[in-house]
């Protein structure tokens, strides 16, 4: 489903800088999350293979503690939006269009 969504262009770049390790910025990206998704219950997909449920309110504390060696991708349970993380400390977000 990546393949069909359009991620959102911030200063003329997809990705924005979210921190990594200690440098997360856990706080601004609860914010972002909270505004971007409306559900309460999001996936949180580390492969294709292994994915969870996540309150919206837990998200960003699991996503810290994930994200140490590989990319996440929350979205919500119609894979119709997503925010895309990457262990560098960066992160990208958009939404398949009707």
């Amino acid at each position: 489903m990546k393949s069909k969504i359009d991620w959102e262009m911030t200063s003329g770049n997809e990705w924005s800088f979210v921190g990594d390790g200690s440098n997360f910025k856990e706080n601004e990206v609860n914010d972002f999350i909270s505004s971007f998704f409306t559900e309460n219950e999001l996936y949180l997909v580390i492969d294709r293979h292994d994915a969870f449920s996540v309150s919206k309110n837990e998200a960003s504390s699991k996503i810290k503690e994930l994200l140490k060696n590989q990319n996440i991708t929350l979205c919500n349970h119609t894979f119709t939006q997503m925010i895309e993380f990457s262990y560098i400390g960066v992160a990208k977000h958009g939404a398949i269009s009707s």
